[in-house]
């Protein structure tokens, strides 16, 4: 999801709105010393909340830009398995459309046991002009079938742990995340296999704009595929430490242009 700016001409512009309005980033306040057993992140749970949805407020360089959710949509039964349907949107609020008029929705279905995705379906709309891009996963056979408007369908194998764009979120929301530790997946996109490198930091409490203190543990992922969705080689997030394992702050920095986004009804999720 890229809301950044990057063209010198808008520079005036974004200096006149940092004067005028400014998005509350969340900060550590305090980072836990006790013994290790107490710093654990709680186990996670048996399976997600349906009807859930996240709301957050996306800003660049902390002028609001816009807005992303993330739904649970609910359980679907799909040849004999049940799946979480997820689905996320994002786009711009009133003020930045009139320069960035990009909307985004994406799909995907989720194995409510395995945590792997069945099927991943993503809509961009660029002033009215519509572009989708669908992936199919055939684990049986070791395979993912995708296909782009336009564009003919390619067969992509798959390796380990293969995920999408939205899935890998679910996915460990549901398998577990554990302090100071490496993760390497793969996530299909665009026609091809992008490898991830996910490191995972320790427990810290940082307090939100709505006054709520949080326990979180901090995660950086990098991979090229970062890169090319939204310029910069990092992402770096806030993951709740309690069972629910919500995402409560993502931040992206690109060539002196930084993006985030906050969660914003934190307490309706209590």
């Amino acid at each position: 999801m890229n809301f950044v700016i990057t063209n010198c001409k808008y520079c005036f512009l974004a200096i006149l709105l940092a004067m005028t309005a400014c998005a509350y980033r969340p900060k550590i306040v305090m980072q836990y010393t006790p013994p290790l057993k107490q710093c654990a992140i709680v186990k996670e749970p048996s399976s997600l909340p349906v009807a859930e949805k996240l709301i957050y407020g996306l800003s660049w360089h902390g002028i609001p830009s816009g807005r992303l959710t993330l739904e649970t949509k609910g359980i679907e039964r799909i040849d004999n398995y049940n799946y979480y349907h997820v689905i996320a949107t994002a786009g711009p609020n009133n003020f930045f459309s009139i320069f960035f008029n990009i909307k985004y929705m994406v799909e995907t279905y989720v194995d409510k046991d395995t945590g792997l995705p069945l099927k991943f379906y993503k809509k961009k709309s660029v002033k009215g002009k519509v572009t989708e891009e669908t992936i199919i996963f055939d684990y049986g056979n070791n395979k993912a079938i995708w296909e782009y408007t336009g564009k003919t369908k390619k067969t992509i194998e798959l390796t380990k742990n293969n995920q999408d764009l939205l899935s890998f979120l679910y996915y460990f929301r549901l398998k577990g995340l554990e302090t100071s530790k490496v993760y390497n997946f793969n996530i299909v996109y665009n026609g091809k296999n992008w490898p991830i490198k996910m490191v995972t930091g320790n427990v810290n409490l940082i307090k939100l704009g709505s006054g709520d203190c949080v326990n979180v543990v901090s995660v950086e992922l990098s991979s090229p595929l970062i890169s090319k969705l939204v310029g910069g080689e990092t992402l770096s997030a806030y993951v709740s430490a309690d069972s629910k394992r919500i995402p409560v702050f993502f931040t992206i920095k690109s060539k002196g242009s930084q993006a985030d986004a906050v969660l914003s009804n934190f307490k309706s999720l209590k």
